[in-house]
């Protein structure tokens, strides 16, 4: 009997799907080691299989090359969330045949029949005109899973909490993703809350405060602090964020990015351990700086008008 460390695992929300809590989200896709070479791309996506992740939430390319890759060999192993961008009221009219021909084209060019969740990127209403723009969505969900596209639908959010809880009490989605972090940890209170009490599954973006957050403020050295140079060079806050993360049962899994197999690696062992005294120490330390330096506590999205999460 193999004595290797397992993830933990969980239902997401009502839909049935068995997940790992660790998933993989904008691995090796964003930041200064992200790369475009898809073999490579494809024994990192592999080595996540092999030590047990099977949650992938899918983005950009070449990460959507890799994963329909990887779905031709080990489809029956991983949970996929694949994205549906460009639905936005800036890029001007919502409409079912802008969702369902950007679905139609992903299938044929990636060859990729069917996806279990599809997951609405940047879910953007407003109070004017959100009951149109849901009439549409839902009007086009329900074709591509009538088609057989999709199983279950989702959306994430960057704008604000108050967008988040709309979509989530207006739409009929099986799952939302939002910002999730030690250093900006209003989804537990608000979000997940809302979801929950609806059924849906909950997932966690930005474990580390996203590209532009604090962390990554840190160890760029934008940020100096006596308190906090010692961990500069460290990975002791990251891995401590993680921990603080997984230890709310009311996320059901969360996605951090990671640029190489040794980072993944870092992090499974990672989760292995409870939050403990120390990690507490660090984040709190870390909160205390970020305050007093004045850094920006917005994670900012792709669209509108920023929000805070905080």
């Amino acid at each position: 009997m193999s004595n290797k460390p397992k993830l933990e695992t969980t239902i997401l929300g009502n839909t049935g799907l068995s997940i790992t809590r660790f998933g993989a989200g904008g691995h090796f896709t964003n930041g200064p080691l992200a790369h475009e070479d898809i073999p490579r791309r494809v024994r990192e996506l592999n080595h996540l299989l092999d030590i047990g992740v099977t949650y992938f939430d899918v983005q950009w390319e070449p990460e959507e090359d890799a994963t329909a890759e990887m779905m031709k060999t080990r489809r029956d192993e991983f949970t996929v969330a694949w994205p549906l961008h460009g639905v936005t009221q800036r890029g001007g009219e919502i409409t079912e045949k802008y969702i369902i021909d950007y679905c139609n084209d992903h299938r044929s060019r990636y060859d990729v029949p069917h996806v279990d969740i599809l997951l609405w990127v940047a879910l953007e209403l407003y109070e004017e005109t959100q009951e149109k723009v849901m009439d549409v969505v839902r009007s086009a969900f329900a074709k591509l899973k009538e088609d057989g596209f999709c199983d279950y639908v989702a959306f994430s959010c960057h704008h604000s909490p108050e967008m988040a809880i709309c979509g989530i009490e207006t739409g009929d989605f099986d799952m939302v993703m939002v910002p999730y972090c030690a250093l900006h940890p209003v989804a537990e209170r608000e979000v997940f809350k809302a979801a929950k009490a609806k059924g849906m599954g909950t997932v966690g973006m930005k474990p580390f405060g996203g590209a532009g957050g604090f962390f990554a403020k840190v160890w760029s050295g934008e940020v100096t602090h006596p308190e906090i140079d010692k961990w500069k060079d460290s990975k002791r806050p990251f891995e401590a964020a993680m921990r603080w993360v997984m230890q709310n049962k009311e996320m059901d899994c969360t996605v951090p990015a990671a640029h190489s197999i040794q980072q993944v690696d870092e992090l499974f062992n990672a989760v292995q351990q409870p939050f403990n005294g120390e990690d507490e120490e660090i984040l709190n330390t870390m909160k205390r700086v970020m305050n007093e330096v004045d850094v920006t506590l917005q994670l900012k999205g792709k669209t509108g008008i920023p929000g805070r999460w905080d």
